[in-house]
């Protein structure tokens, strides 16, 4: 009888430890999800700054720093590979009368690289709107700063 009793007495110890164990990892991942989400508006904070300094860049007319924005061994994805050559095609696009206003729809990631998906448009120095569409951009920190590792657009359909 007093074998019995021990061995419930063990196995009720075991589950309640079990249960109380159980519970305090999910308070843990609870923790860690809303250190995730904080940490997250945070990074998205950084990349909403860094797509205004692209407007800017792009209304000042500024191909060089532009291109800075971007990783040595960036693409803009089907055909520009590398630094050098992005700021050609900016400055094509600048010579034109091109600026751009772009709106970050999602962003996932950590904090070495993100994903951003988003909507822009293009316009000509007149103001009208050239091309709209969606893009994904690929963030990456170097040197402590975010720049675009790779660079794709999605023109919306006629």
């Amino acid at each position: 009888m007093k074998k019995i009793k021990l061995r419930t007495l063990t196995v009720l110890m075991v589950l309640v430890t079990t249960v109380f164990a159980t519970s305090c990892n999910q308070k843990s991942t609870e923790n860690n999800s809303k250190t995730k989400t904080a940490d997250l508006l945070v990074l998205e904070r950084e990349i909403e700054l860094r797509l205004r300094e692209y407007e800017s860049l792009l209304q000042k007319g500024d191909s060089i720093s532009l291109g800075d924005m971007y990783t040595l061994d960036a693409e803009i994805i089907p055909s520009t590979i590398g630094r050098e050559n992005i700021i050609k095609a900016f400055g094509r696009m600048i010579r034109n009368g091109i600026t751009g206003n772009f709106k970050t729809t999602e962003l996932w990631g950590n904090e070495e690289l993100l994903v951003e998906e988003g909507k822009g448009s293009w316009s000509n120095k007149n103001g009208e709107i050239v091309g709209r569409g969606k893009y994904l951009l690929i963030w990456k920190k170097d040197d402590g700063k975010w720049k675009i590792l790779r660079d794709t657009w999605f023109p919306e359909k006629k």
